[in-house]
């Protein structure tokens, strides 16, 4: 009964859902026995302070229809498929995100994603449906909902006529998700307009949760000790120079998204190029931590986009204080986007008015 007449489904859909309430195609079982099934004698020790998984659905890789690639995430590639138990190509679709082993990320590192995402349960992240093993189960997908139009980029480089307003509405809505994450201890780490996916026209969500961490109740903060590769140009100047991550450090991450979100997502303004043109180093240079450590320190920041409101480049300017005891919290920010929303409706209206 949705409103929108595109967003119900076909006669078959529904019938194709109605029939797996009673099939045995979506068995459902608890991640801990996932666990156990996919890594027999494997410790899960350190799990019991963190929130536990939500029981998981299992979908049978058989009934997987590869349709189209989707991108790569930070374990593996993401693909377009249709869940179809009932050969009718009235399937389901989904997005499934499939581990692609190498040095970098294993089966653990992956299981632990599926784990956090499970947990989830929020209009502003993207929603877990379930898990899939294949070859003997030694490999494993995550099966999640599949947003239509893409990450945010994808959807600001064909949608150039979004207004004002629909940003401030889309910077309040990744701020709610992410104060969510805040409520449960989570640090996403990887916040950037990449991981955006946009769900409408008037909806987007947080997706990629493979750098995301828990903090420990009697903690303030995570530290990595192996950071390996990470997405810099999006980090705290604690998070460079201390691989030290918090609430705050999201904070800083979600100015950068802010001014993402303002420029477009135009290519020509992206965080690694403005960075880069202002250091005057190539991508390679070893030393580019403490470059970008030395000129946060110096006070530079991001320039403030063309036709931004000057309000909403002094919000991205408090979530890059030096100091992360002088950014503001997800929920002050979030009442900030919606006064300033508010201010720009009056000045619709009264334009309309005159």
């Amino acid at each position: 009964m949705d409103y929108r007449a595109d967003f119900r489904p076909s006669s078959r859909s529904v019938i194709r859902q109605l029939n797996s309430l009673i099939t045995s195609d979506y068995v459902i079982l608890h991640a801990s026995e996932l666990v156990t099934r996919s890594s027999e004698g494997r410790s899960s020790r350190g799990r019991s302070s963190s929130p536990a998984p939500e029981e998981q659905v299992l979908f049978e890789e058989r009934h997987l229809r590869f349709i189209s690639s989707l991108g790569k995430g930070n374990f593996g590639r993401v693909e377009l498929c249709r869940y179809d138990p009932l050969g009718d190509g009235g399937g389901e679709l989904v997005a499934v995100k499939k581990l692609q082993p190498n040095r970098k990320s294993t089966l653990e590192d992956f299981r632990k994603e599926v784990d956090t995402l499970s947990v989830f349960q929020c209009d502003y992240i993207v929603q877990y449906r379930g898990v899939c093993y294949s070859t003997g189960r030694l490999s494993m997908s995550l099966v999640m909902e599949y947003l239509p139009y893409g990450s945010l980029i994808v959807y600001l480089e064909s949608h150039r006529q979004v207004d004002t307003r629909r940003m401030l509405l889309f910077a309040s809505q990744i701020c709610s998700g992410m104060e969510y994450l805040q409520t449960l201890r989570y640090v996403h780490r990887d916040l950037a307009a990449r991981n955006i996916l946009v769900a409408n026209e008037a909806l987007v969500k947080i997706a990629d949760f493979g750098l995301t961490k828990f903090i420990p109740s009697d903690k303030e903060y995570y530290r990595v000790l192996q950071p390996g590769e990470s997405p810099v140009f999006w980090y705290a100047p604690e998070s460079i120079s201390e691989s030290r991550f918090s609430h705050k450090s999201d904070v800083w991450s979600f100015g950068v998204v802010l001014h993402e979100l303002f420029c477009y997502c135009d290519p020509s303004y992206s965080p690694k190029r403005l960075y880069l043109q202002e250091i005057g180093l190539d991508l390679q240079s070893p030393s580019i931590s403490m470059h970008l450590e030395n000129l946060l320190r110096n006070g530079w920041r991001l320039p403030a986009p063309l036709s931004c409101p000057h309000k909403v480049y002094g919000l991205m300017k408090q979530c890059w204080a030096f100091d992360f005891q002088e950014r503001p919290c997800f929920s002050s920010l979030g009442e900030q986007l919606e006064t300033i929303a508010q201010e720009e409706r009056e000045r619709e209206r009264e334009r309309a008015e005159g």
